[in-house]
């Protein structure tokens, strides 16, 4: 019994570190290409270094850091192919849980989903950068949630990955004017199309709402590289 109870706190242990690395990871506070310091890192948490190196091996798996035999690990690159990719990825499976949402929820679970959104109404119009925060949050909530309604297990897991992966960029993505002066309105259609079960309109409004030129991947990556490396003005 006591072994189980210490293995059980290990666990949880590892588990922390992970979230906590994790979140540092999604908001680059490991610089681009920069190594991590394992030794650094873990007297910074509190921790010895053997939760550490797990969670930076998972965060390999997750695509947050690189690993080199040898050398240790890197922190996730980050360029305009990287975001357009991650953007194109997202745009893909968003598609198809919205496709299962129309052919597998129930009335009810596509009420429930969309009353999220209409959360945002509070915060409309957004003036503040904790306005817009809280709109990121509900926009990845209300995506996720038509995710969850397509009933594929699988699909859900992989976008929850990606928005990880991508969090950083949606919320500079979503302050550009051009976003804010769409969000609303994407949104509403998306509803609309999901009340109706209308695949086919469903389907090319999420593309539309995703989906990002090059010239504004490269808009988002020089936004991005500048808040890395010199605060958010």
């Amino acid at each position: 019994m006591v072994a189980i109870k210490k293995k059980s706190r290990s666990a949880d242990s590892v588990e922390k570190v992970y979230e906590k690395v994790k979140g540092l990871a999604i908001d680059y506070h490991f610089r681009p290409g920069e190594r991590v310091n394992e030794v650094e890192l873990a007297a910074q948490l509190g921790v010895s270094r053997t939760p550490v190196r797990e969670a930076l091996n998972r965060l390999a798996k997750d695509g947050f850091m690189n690993f080199v035999p040898n050398r240790g690990f890197y922190s996730r690159d980050l360029t305009p192919e990287g975001v357009r990719e991650l953007y194109e990825v997202r745009m893909v499976i968003e598609q198809s849980t919205f496709r299962f949402a129309c052919l597998r929820a129930t009335d009810e679970e596509i009420a429930a989903t969309t009353a999220i959104w209409e959360e945002v109404s509070q915060h409309r119009p957004a003036q503040t950068e904790q306005d817009w925060a809280k709109i990121a949050e509900i926009d990845e909530r209300f995506h996720m949630e038509i995710a969850r309604i397509s009933h594929n297990s699988r699909l859900y897991e992989m976008l929850d990955s990606l928005n990880s992966l991508s969090r950083f960029f949606r919320r500079i993505d979503l302050e550009t004017p051009v976003r804010r002066n769409n969000a609303y309105d994407e949104h509403v259609e998306i509803i609309a199309a999901l009340r109706q079960r209308n695949i086919e309109k469903g389907v090319v409004l999420i593309e539309q709402h995703i989906s990002l030129s090059a010239e504004h991947a490269v808009e988002v990556t020089k936004e991005g590289l500048a808040r890395i490396y010199f605060g958010k003005p």
